[in-house]
């Protein structure tokens, strides 16, 4: 099963009650199942949908009441860049086929190609290897590195045992003999690494680095003010978004309404076109 169709789809209750709409979706870490559905209400705010409370996914989601606290499961890849194992760029994931013999659709410039998973890693970069036998290969390569850097420390000579009564050297001992020292105007010298209690507060008080990188996310707040690369039409060939428009939220509306939500996100953060 492809899932980009469900991108878009309105969500209703088995009595037809209109719940909000599908906006993001969430995988089984073998990419051979649906984990989770992220929705939208009217308002706006997000809330997850297990499958398990997914009865169909025809023309509409229809789902029971229960929903989940926290999504579940691993991001949808869709959107991402692809790139071969040799580091040159070859597309875009464009769909994603569930199964027991899941693949990535990607896409190029001249049209989609079915990439088994098991020959891709999937991450916030897709990379494709040729075979399955080379990801294979290269994945035990990094583990063998890893292995090699942690035990990469040579076995020296057992240390030596330190005495259980620690004996005072001779400065320990002339000091100990001179009596207490006389307090002085002067600032104690500072030791290497020492930090004194001013900078420790004021280094306390600093705010932890911000992430480099936010998590992906299929969803309006990616899209908006974003520039589209390719014009998006609906089921009717009436453009739903032009080349070189900047995405509004009245674009993703509309998108969303003519069930053409993903394809403008594809056409949005993809860089083929």
């Amino acid at each position: 099963m492809q899932i980009s169709s469900l991108v878009g789809k309105p969500v209703l209750t088995r009595s037809g009650e209109w719940l909000g709409y599908v906006i993001a979706l969430r995988l089984s870490r073998d990419f051979k199942k649906l984990s989770c559905l992220i929705c939208a209400d009217g308002d706006e705010e997000e809330f997850f949908l297990p499958m398990r409370a997914v009865f169909s996914a025809e023309d509409a989601v229809i789902a029971g009441g229960k929903r989940a606290d926290a999504p579940t499961g691993i991001p949808c890849p869709v959107g991402r860049p692809a790139y071969t194992h040799t580091g040159e760029f070859c597309g875009a994931v464009a769909d994603v086929d569930l199964g027991d013999a899941p693949a990535l659709m990607i896409a190029d410039g001249s049209g989609e190609r079915r990439v088994p998973v098991s020959c891709t890693v999937p991450g916030e970069t897709v990379i494709v290897y040729p075979s399955e036998e080379e990801r294979r290969r290269a994945g035990s390569g990094r583990r063998k590195t890893a292995g090699m850097h942690r035990t990469a420390v040579p076995h020296s000579a057992p240390a030596r045992r330190e005495s259980a009564v620690p004996v005072p050297s001779k400065e320990q001992d002339k000091a100990a003999k001179a009596g207490p020292a006389l307090p002085s105007d002067e600032p104690p010298a500072r030791t290497s690494g020492e930090v004194p209690a001013a900078e420790e507060e004021h280094t306390a008080t600093k705010e932890p680095a911000t992430a480099g990188h936010v998590a992906y996310r299929l969803d309006r707040t990616n899209l908006l003010g974003r520039r589209v690369k390719r014009s998006v039409y609906n089921a009717r060939g009436v453009a739903i978004a032009t080349a070189g428009e900047r995405i509004t939220a009245e674009m993703i509306a509309r998108a969303r309404r003519e069930n053409r939500l993903l394809a403008l996100t594809v056409n949005t953060l993809t860089n083929f076109y």
